[in-house]
């Protein structure tokens, strides 16, 4: 597979030049690109490239070459270099721990890494999980990263648009139309079908077409419910199968997206299915956005005895659209687009926004007032750097009429609002606020984030 620049390689680049080494350990959900960006990275930032342990393929050998004492630095890299039979050279060459959930001594050595002139870069999927089993502490003295899907703007960059990303910020900033929109609307609807699987898209460029790409999305959907169905796990993997199965037809709701247990299984209850639902959480599959009634910072959650009020988003937006089982030339299509349901294409857009604003690590609510939980919601609200709120609401078309925009801004005395739809780049005072709403494209949400600059005059 040919690699696809991802954002993670400047911090990536920043660690590997400091002068004081801390071991650097990348999580993400299955599939991300976690070893093809380790990889890339050895190659591209050390004299000597890298070595690779991956635990998956020989675990029971790997992992005895931790039964010996872990804090023995110097002991632990010999035998790793006489396993792998390459040379290990401090400074020069790039330990990769790949999978390193699967051996605990082995997590557990990467603080004694701390202060050596080795670099070591671990990568480990479902560590929000595993680590609950742990018989030791997670260690200390690591440095933490996480990898999501490719967002649209890597996603641009993989297709060869990478001057469309660049004039997707310039527009963001200066808020005048953009010429090629129709063409970058183009892309993020086929964005929506493949999302950011890497895999995915390599496909899909070497073919050019969704037949491949769609057999690749249902062996990693398989994948992940063959994950949660491991009866290791300690939860119940019908019941988590049963929540991941449920996610289309919650957000397909016309009223409220809020999750909802009874729509997961008939008589479905808190007790029984948190803990499959952290789970999934844990393990990077979906992303749950809780409901504040806050309007002014600090956010904090809404406090129903029931914790009955969040929302649950698939990670990756082409999972999403395959699990709706639509052929994606319907979707594409100008004229049978119309023909799908206006809650369909919302359903998109929204899963859409929170994944771009959680592969900018951004933590978001949604909002209600708190007289009137249920009635006139945000779909996204988050503070930036200066701890002023800001609301977002998504629009699946080109409508940016937004009176629940309006009710926050007034209320929550914002600086400004951001409403994506398909409509072109924009901006016009918010009458009776003193605020600006910002029209952004969908295909924009990427620029969205704590420290996104926006002239509020």
């Amino acid at each position: 597979m040919d690699y696809m620049k991802r954002k993670l390689e400047l911090p990536i680049t920043q660690w590997a030049a400091r002068d004081h080494h801390r071991p650097l350990l990348i999580q993400g959900a299955r599939r991300v690109g976690k070893t093809a960006l380790a990889e890339h990275m050895g190659e591209q930032l050390f004299a000597d490239g890298f070595v690779r342990l991956d635990f998956q393929t020989d675990l029971a050998r790997i992992s005895a070459i931790f039964d010996w004492p872990t804090d023995d630095v110097k002991g632990l890299v010999r035998r790793i270099a006489e396993y792998k039979g390459q040379e290990i050279r401090p400074e020069t060459t790039l330990l990769i721990l790949d999978e390193i959930q699967l051996c605990e001594q082995a997590l557990n050595s990467l603080r004694f890494f701390e202060g050596t002139p080795w670099h070591v870069l671990a990568t480990g999927s479902l560590l929000g999980v595993t680590t609950k089993k742990r018989s030791l502490p997670f260690p200390s003295g690591v440095e933490q990263l996480e990898l999501h899907p490719l967002d649209f703007e890597e996603f641009l960059w993989a297709m060869g648009e990478e001057a469309m990303a660049s004039d997707i910020r310039a527009h963001v900033a200066n808020a005048t139309p953009y010429i090629r929109h129709d063409r970058a609307l183009e892309w993020y609807r086929k964005y929506l079908v493949l999302g950011g699987m890497p895999r995915v898209l390599d496909v899909y460029r070497s073919e050019g077409t969704f037949a491949a790409s769609l057999e690749v999305q249902r062996e990693i959907n398989a994948t992940y419910i063959a994950d949660m169905t491991d009866p290791d796990n300690g939860i119940s993997g019908i019941s988590a199968k049963r929540i991941w199965d449920s996610l289309p037809k919650q957000l397909l709701r016309a009223s409220t997206k809020k999750f909802k247990y009874a729509e997961v299984v008939r008589g479905g209850r808190r007790e029984r299915l948190l803990e499959p639902l952290e789970w999934l959480s844990a393990a990077g599959i979906v992303t749950i956005n809780d409901l504040t009634c806050d309007d002014r910072a600090p956010l904090a959650p809404y406090n129903d005895e029931e914790g009955s009020y969040f929302k649950v988003y698939v990670a990756d937006t082409g999972l999403m659209f395959y699990k709706f089982g639509i052929d994606p030339a319907v979707f594409l299509d100008e004229e049978m687009r119309p023909n799908l349901s206006s809650d369909f294409r919302g359903a998109l857009a929204e899963n859409f926004v929170m994944q771009s604003l959680a592969a900018n690590d951004v933590h978001t609510y949604y909002w209600m007032p708190t007289d009137k939980v249920g009635n006139g919601e945000v779909d996204f609200v988050f503070q930036n750097r200066l701890t002023r709120v800001i609301p977002v609401e998504v629009k699946s078309a080109r409508n940016v009429k937004a009176k629940s925009l309006q009710k926050f801004m007034r209320e929550g005395n914002s600086p400004y609002a951001v409403c994506l739809s398909e409509s072109n780049f924009g901006r016009m005072a918010m009458e009776g606020s003193g605020g600006t709403l910002l029209s952004l494209p969908l295909y924009a949400a990427f620029c969205l984030g704590p420290s996104m600059e926006v002239d509020e005059g």
